[in-house]
């Protein structure tokens, strides 16, 4: 399935949105913490290395737009040739990171980080590259000096329940290149065109510099539901690409990703439209509670005979979102690997909710469900 263009206006102002509400956030102060390989707060040693532990005191660290500081003033950066946290007098701190509206914290378009052990109890580096001892992924997440997301007022103190999906100069001039949806081999076609998208009246908004102007966007090769109530029950092949969600059934997403990205940035990108925009309806959305996505250990061995029972671990968990029409998520954003391989992401209930969603991941015309996108 190809993306259509409103999802790639939205990919461009999400973009600009956090660049400049970051910004307006300098001086405010966070802490940090991981989940993952490892799940706790972020402190120090006395020399201003960056390390998560049970034994360390939190550290409070300052925003500068783009870069932090220490509550000693000290500079943070990724030291090289480690790459890992630090934070030093009389030094540049690495420029490059942003708080998004959700509290996730990335570097350069690059949320997916690595903890590597370093002997002292519990304690472990952090680090951007996996260049440590026994590392494994983390996600970093600061509880303060978020923006608000679109559509959110800035003075809101609340986490957010979902943001705007169309930009507030709704006419869109694009640079899009599309992709086939399905690797049926190692080849991905594609195609580049400009397009004019108009979902409302309104001046032309341009992509921010610096963010690429083509974006490739990938719908699942697989979506399998399961379902909790029946743990050992399978529910076969999904050809209508059927996604259902309830506080049993989860649905679980599998992407395929070739050699041909390497050097490209991925990131997931979930989307509901406004009601407004449905006719006829595209969803089917009730209830409410908090929907859950995470990364799984492995895409399911056997999609047709996958259960609850049988379904790969949960490698790492990611955003949490309450399902509002009009609403987008970008759950993750990571260096594609430039490899044949596939992630799976699983969509669920969070314990206590009692969201109910159901769709076709088929449709066309209306940016819907969860999508991979690379530029």
């Amino acid at each position: 399935m190809l993306l259509p263009i409103l999802l790639i206006a939205f990919l461009a102002l999400l973009a600009s949105v956090e660049s400049v509400a970051v910004q307006m956030n300098a001086g405010c102060g966070f802490h940090i913490s991981t989940s993952g390989g490892f799940n706790g707060s972020v402190g120090q040693l006395a020399n201003g290395q960056v390390r998560a532990g049970s034994d360390l005191t939190p550290s409070l660290f300052t925003w500068f737009g783009d870069a932090f500081a220490d509550q000693q003033g000290r500079s943070c950066w990724w030291t090289p040739p480690t790459s890992v946290l630090q934070c030093d007098w009389n030094q540049e701190p690495s420029h490059g990171f942003e708080v998004g509206c959700y509290g996730g914290v990335s570097y350069r378009d690059q949320s997916l980080f690595y903890e590597c052990h370093t002997g002292d109890g519990d304690e472990v580096n952090l680090y951007l590259l996996p260049k440590g001892v026994n590392c494994s992924t983390i996600m970093l997440h600061a509880d303060g000096c978020r923006p608000p997301c679109a559509g959110e007022s800035s003075s809101s103190s609340a986490p957010p329940t979902g943001t705007s999906l169309y930009p507030p100069h709704p006419t869109s001039t694009l640079r899009t290149s599309t992709s086939s949806a399905r690797h049926s081999s190692s080849q991905r076609a594609t195609t580049t065109t400009t397009t004019t998208s108009s979902p409302a009246s309104g001046s032309t908004y341009t992509p921010t510099p610096g963010r690429c102007d083509v974006a490739v966007a990938e719908s699942p090769d697989e979506i399998i539901l399961i379902d909790k109530e029946n743990p050992d029950t399978a529910y076969g092949l999904n050809p209508d690409m059927l996604v259902k969600l309830s506080p049993y059934t989860s649905a679980i997403f599998v992407f395929r990703l070739t050699t041909l990205d390497v050097g490209k940035d991925c990131a997931l990108v979930f989307n509901l439209p406004p009601a407004t925009q449905q006719q006829p309806p595209w969803y089917t959305l009730t209830g409410s509670g908090q929907v859950r996505f995470a990364l799984l250990d492995m895409p399911p061995a056997n999609p047709g005979n996958s259960t609850y029972s049988n379904a790969p671990g949960v490698a790492m968990p990611l955003e949490g979102v309450v399902l509002t029409p009009g609403m987008s998520l970008k759950p993750l954003t990571f260096p594609c690997p430039g490899e044949d391989t596939e992630i799976a992401v699983m969509m669920r209930d969070d314990p206590g909710s009692d969201a109910y969603l159901e769709y076709h991941q088929l449709e066309p015309e209306l940016p819907l469900g969860l999508y991979l996108v690379m530029c």
